[in-house]
């Protein structure tokens, strides 16, 4: 279907960034409109892509009409199956390491033709053509693979946020339960990667999705100057961004896990949702690296108040200690007694 400019949503950045969810529950009942997918896709194209190669390229995939999707079922993540199974589309995003090889010079070139690459930055064509082509096109597929990987995320970033924008669901998925199935499934070369699953359409569940999950603090992440030295939010400007609705009420929202339930029961699924340990419970909330408001700080509560819960696998104890301090991390703030 065709659309004018007239019935496209005004959606600001900040409030698309602030909707975005992970959105797990849709209406299969309900397909994204093809000017929609089409958005979406424009807004990966139109990402950030170093010389201008665009690596990232995609498939849209839906059920109803794809003859490989027994094969792409059985490459899912288990936990992704009922997913898929109700969005509306699946776009397969893939990085083309073979852009990087042979859209070099062609890249650059069309940046200096409009305008990008300037002899104010040092650029010019003998220096370009001599030395900086030839040695990109040296570059080891290993490099070059998290280069564009990197920039293939970009890509879905700008994908996801547009969709957000659009009112339209998002997740993105895992396809590690049959390693290389989906690449084999769509005959794809050994040049062409996949990056993510990315399933779209309309939410069932309410799209506030029970709140904006809740983050590491700001001066946690962020740094001023040197690693370390933390980088203070300013809170006018965090009231400001509130109000601009980028900054939302953070989950769990009332009336969050009767739906939850409702929806296990309208598919036939489990209802819940899993829990941690009692100590574990507590321990994450104690955290102080984490920003945890009012509303998940009361859940935890009325979690350990209930009873039940699982207890702690001790005999994996010793797995996550060597796990963490492989990688250099402080086992005792996650295995202390």
């Amino acid at each position: 279907m065709s659309v004018s400019a007239a019935e496209i949503p005004d959606t600001s950045i900040l409030e698309a960034i602030g909707n975005r969810r992970s959105i797990r529950y849709y209406d299969p009942e309900r397909k994204v409109e093809d000017w929609k997918v089409q958005t979406i896709l424009q807004a990966g194209r139109l990402s950030s892509c170093q010389g201008n190669i665009n690596a990232t390229e995609a498939i849209v995939v839906q059920k109803e009409t794809c003859d490989i999707w027994d094969e792409i079922e059985e490459s899912v993540s288990g936990f992704n199956v009922q997913i898929i199974n109700q969005c509306s589309h699946v776009i397969f995003w893939l990085t083309n390491l073979n852009a990087w090889y042979g859209r070099a010079n062609d890249g650059l070139s069309s940046l200096a033709l409009s305008g990008a690459l300037t002899k104010y930055h040092g650029w010019n064509y003998e220096f370009t053509m001599t030395q900086t082509v030839p040695r990109l096109m040296s570059f080891p597929t290993e490099r070059t693979e998290i280069l564009l990987r990197f920039e293939s995320g970009i890509a879905v970033g700008n994908a996801m946020l547009c969709a957000s924008g659009l009112g339209v669901g998002n997740i993105l998925m895992a396809f590690g339960r049959k390693p290389g199935g989906v690449e084999k499934a769509f005959g794809l070369g050994p040049h062409l990667k996949l990056t993510w699953g990315h399933a779209i359409g309309y939410p069932l569940e309410d799209p506030k999705a029970g709140g904006q999950r809740p983050r590491l603090k700001f001066e946690r992440l962020f740094h001023r100057d040197t690693y370390g030295n933390p980088l203070k939010p300013d809170p006018a400007v965090d009231k400001a961004l509130r109000e601009k609705n980028m900054l939302q009420e953070q989950a769990p929202l009332e009336g969050r896990f009767e739906e939850i339930d409702k929806l296990a029961a309208q598919f036939g699924r489990d209802p819940g949702v899993v829990s941690w340990p009692e100590r574990e419970v507590r321990r994450l909330i104690a955290d102080d690296d984490w920003d945890f408001g009012p509303r998940i700080k009361e859940r935890a509560d009325a979690v350990i108040a209930g009873g039940g819960l699982p207890d702690y696998p001790e005999e994996m104890k010793e797995t996550f200690r060597k796990l963490m301090e492989e990688h250099g991390i402080d086992a005792n703030k996650y295995l202390s007694e």
